[in-house]
């Protein structure tokens, strides 16, 4: 399986970016993660989704 991960901040678009802290939701059986941007600041949640992979995806 593939992950995509939403690392880049919404407020300046910067890709380097740190995770706070972990919390695992059990209203969406997933975990959560806190970020914050290393060029800004900024604070942001992410949340891991599984991406079905197809057999073209190559």
């Amino acid at each position: 399986m593939r992950y995509a991960e939403g690392c880049q901040c919404p407020s300046c678009g910067s890709t380097d970016s740190a995770v706070i802290d972990i919390r695992y939701r059990p209203s969406l059986k997933r975990e959560v993660r806190r970020r914050r941007c290393k060029a800004c600041g900024a604070r942001w949640n992410t949340v891991e989704i599984r991406i079905k992979e197809r057999r073209n995806d190559y």
